[in-house]
């Protein structure tokens, strides 16, 4: 007889097992140990063991849900289900229609009133790191289950996010006649990883520890453009080759349709090479052609779309 409950602490290796059958593909860091869920998961301070549903049956776990509060302050009442596990052997028994179920009944007590399934930002208190990329863009196409069973119980797709990645095969040689004033008018400065200053951030890219770069303009000193990157070392040994993720590309109004963000990025792309990086992924929502054509401009190619559910109104 399957049981249902709430997380324990002696979960995690058992959770472990789970995980890396319920999630074999591309897109998921395969799991050695409990670690990586100590790290990104359990550790953080908004953690609730009451969201983290399991179901077992005679001592063995068949799957698992997690869900929890966005608590930033653009909307408080947002509940998201950040991940859904199934043993395949265990598809098509209910198991995961109950979990739903209590996540959602989890999220209800604690005032959401809207849910989505698929974590994304600023609705991503866990897992990035972890599952689907450099950043959080939902449930991956690549993982065919996720689709087909939010669809059946009333959830609808309402935001895709491409994944994007460039090979650093060779040698980076972005040529654009705007770059040299801007040499002369930016400096590059990379700053360590450090905290940062709203707390939400920190509760969700902290864990990352990425590192900034920024072009600040040399006259004004004003930060012209800057983005984030982190290394991503779960997802390097998947597809084994190193691999460095871009989080939060921006440039300052005053500046777009410049060069600025391509004078940027080509000296990030650069730099992580220098590094031995092998891959760099980029996430941007698909209705961001502008972005997309860019990013496509410089040798990134799309290699998977992240999607994020919104319940129905029952």
């Amino acid at each position: 007889m399957v049981q249902y409950r709430t997380f324990r602490n002696t979960d995690p290796p058992h959770l472990v097992e789970v995980w890396n059958e319920a999630f074999p593909g591309r897109g998921a860091v395969q799991l050695q140990n409990s670690t990586p869920l100590e790290s990104f998961v359990f550790a953080k301070p908004i953690f609730d063991p009451e969201g983290l549903i399991v179901a077992e049956e005679d001592g063995v776990l068949l799957g698992f849900g997690h869900a929890g509060m966005a608590h930033c302050d653009a909307s408080p009442h947002v509940g998201v289900i950040c991940m859904l596990g199934m043993r395949p052997s265990v598809r098509g028994r209910g198991v995961g229609t109950e979990i739903l179920r209590r996540c959602e009944d989890y999220l209800g007590r604690r005032g959401a009133t809207t849910i989505y399934a698929g974590p994304h930002w600023p609705y991503n208190p866990f897992y990035l790191g972890l599952y689907g990329g450099c950043d959080s863009p939902g449930f991956l196409t690549s993982d065919s289950f996720a689709e087909q069973f939010l669809t059946k119980h009333g959830y609808k797709v309402v935001r895709r996010t491409l994944v994007l990645q460039r090979v650093l095969d060779q040698a980076v040689r972005i040529i654009d006649t705007r770059f040299a004033p801007h040499r002369q008018r930016f400096q590059v400065h990379i700053r360590p990883p450090r905290a940062f200053d709203d707390y939400w951030q920190e509760c969700v890219l902290g864990f990352l520890e990425p590192v900034e770069v920024a072009l600040v303009d040399r006259q004004k000193e004003k930060t012209a453009a800057r983005t984030w990157h982190w290394e991503m070392e779960g997802f390097s040994r998947r597809w084994n080759r190193p691999a460095v993720g871009i989080l939060g590309f921006e440039v300052a109004p005053e500046w777009r349709r410049q060069g600025v963000g391509k004078f940027l990025l080509s000296n990030v792309l650069r730099q992580v090479q220098e590094q031995f990086f092998e891959i760099v992924e980029v996430h941007l929502q698909d209705n961001n052609q502008h972005a997309i054509q860019f990013v496509k401009s410089l040798a990134f190619e799309h290699v998977d779309t992240g999607q994020v559910f919104l319940r129905e109104e029952k």
